[in-house]
């Protein structure tokens, strides 16, 4: 995952320099950053992550030879501040105090009011020579002005000072107060930290409401906390653009299984995403690690799993005689195995792309389409992502397979809604139990084929020792969507 430039980037049309932020997708919600020499205000409730956010900014920013100064009004003490800090991977001990500089301004405040407070900013940070400044409690300065006249005075000092010295300044702010009080209108940038809670599960998100001399990515982004610090999940949709169609599709690739390669025209269309449609156990899995075990040096290959951890795809690639596993042990072919627990829609994308890019990946198995749909907390954007995640595939030729759980077993009706599944369905092939002579047995069809012909025939599915295998049915047969099939009559027959 890149974390963008290190220093000062372009500036925008304006010719202010732009400042990276070291906060994962940050820098791409910015448009480049933040602008130097500007006052920001970081609003968030208790715990929402105003404190980790800044440090990591400081950290970042002394990691490439500049100072910060970081203030605090009522806030927690500095030393235990350090102690939440020091499990952050982004922490760095040695930097502290010369590069990071904590000071508390608590005295400043209660003997000299605002005036103390700037008095301590200007000379500290001409002192170390800060270019970031943090000062962590504005709510404590808004309650110790006398009118709002003050405060807006305090705010417009700020912003000369943040000119004069060339320094970014944050303040960070858990007060509930709105657009139009003079901080937010005073300030070149209004960024709120939030957190919701939908059903059972609380989410942290990201928004920009106002960003000053620039354009930035409007509406809520998702954001995690983790021991790497603050990220920020840009809505994949509106950093990956839909360009036209690279023309990959002349190329085919094999699916391993020979029977299928025949009825889809010699494998699938390279660039092209298929979606394996059928109830547990019916094969999905088994035929989506065969098409990764043709993958070779010149075309490296993923299996992204929500459901088997990279040991038990072993062993079920090993059961079916696949070559997967010394295809990954030679460095071919990559596992990797995504927890459904607490699950972001734009994190897996994230992961997923991040993946594909590392290794240059052409062959992809996303074994668990349906975990994908689970994790998205706004379902009417799973269409704009998914069609953003597979434009992100193709451009770099990537061929993938995705697999989607049918509910029924056996039997029944076979309608099936696709809505925002169409977004990856370039081809789909249909998984199926039937019950045949007293016996349980599967059957494949294929649906639909990227720009190409097929053989609409149903076969049958056997699972051998050396993969999936298909054929012919034995004999004219009717029932076989309803699950229930029975050989056709002579009579029908003729």
């Amino acid at each position: 995952m890149s974390q963008g430039g290190a220093g000062i980037v372009a500036g925008n049309q304006n010719g202010a320099g732009r400042i990276s932020t070291g906060i994962f997708g940050l820098d791409s919600v910015l448009h480049g950053g933040l602008v130097a020499g500007s006052v920001y205000i970081v609003q968030g409730t208790p715990g929402a992550g105003k404190t980790i956010f800044s440090n990591q900014l400081c950290f970042h920013r002394a990691r490439h030879g500049e100072k910060a100064l970081y203030v605090t009004l009522l806030a927690e003490s500095h030393s235990r501040l350090m102690q939440h800090l020091e499990g952050m991977s982004f922490y760095d001990g040695t930097q502290v105090p010369d590069s990071v500089y904590y000071v508390s301004g608590f005295d400043d405040l209660q003997s000299d009011g605002l005036r103390g407070i700037l008095r301590l900013l200007n000379g500290e940070s001409r002192r170390l020579g800060a270019r970031t400044i943090v000062v962590d409690g504005l709510f404590a300065l808004e309650e110790s002005v006398g009118s709002e006249r003050d405060f807006r005075k305090f705010v417009n000092d700020l912003a000369i000072l943040a000119n004069l010295l060339g320094s970014t300044i944050l303040l960070l702010t858990s007060s509930r107060r709105g657009a139009t009080s003079p901080e937010f209108t005073m300030v070149d940038g209004w960024f709120e930290i939030g957190t919701m809670t939908l059903d059972y599960r609380s989410y942290r998100y990201f928004q920009v409401h106002k960003f000053r001399g620039s354009g930035f990515i409007m509406g809520r982004h998702m954001m995690l906390i983790s021991n790497e610090g603050v990220q920020v999940l840009p809505r994949l949709e509106t950093v990956t653009a839909l360009a036209p169609e690279n023309g990959h599709y002349g190329q085919r690739l094999s699916t391993g299984a020979p029977e299928l390669d025949t009825m889809i025209g010699g494998g699938l269309p390279q660039g092209s995403s298929t979606l394996l449609i059928g109830p547990t156990g019916i094969g999905k899995t088994t035929l989506g690690l065969q098409f990764v075990s043709q993958s070779s040096a010149e075309e490296p290959g993923l299996v992204y799993s929500f459901y088997e951890t990279p040991a038990r795809i072993r062993r079920k690639a090993d059961g079916n005689g696949l070559v997967l596993p010394q295809l990954c042990d030679d460095g071919i072919v990559e596992t990797q195995w995504q927890s459904l627990t607490d699950t972001l829609l734009d994190d897996i994308g994230y992961r997923l792309l991040a993946a594909v890019r590392r290794r240059g990946v052409k062959r992809l198995f996303v074994d668990g389409f349906d975990a994908i749909e689970q994790s998205a907390i706004y379902p009417d954007r799973l269409a704009p992502f998914l069609a953003a995640l597979t434009n992100a595939l193709r451009e770099m030729g990537v061929t993938s397979i995705f697999t989607s759980e049918s509910p029924q077993l056996v039997g029944g009706e076979t309608s099936i809604a696709f809505g925002a599944v169409s977004a990856v369905a370039e081809n789909i092939m249909l998984m199926r139990y039937i019950e045949l002579d007293s016996e349980l047995r599967r059957i494949l069809s294929v649906v639909k084929v990227r720009e190409s012909g097929f053989d609409p025939s149903i076969r049958e599915i056997s699972i051998t020792s050396e993969g999936l295998q298909l054929q012919a049915l034995p004999g004219p047969m009717e029932g076989l969507l309803s699950g229930q099939a029975h050989r056709q009559a002579r009579s029908e027959q003729g």
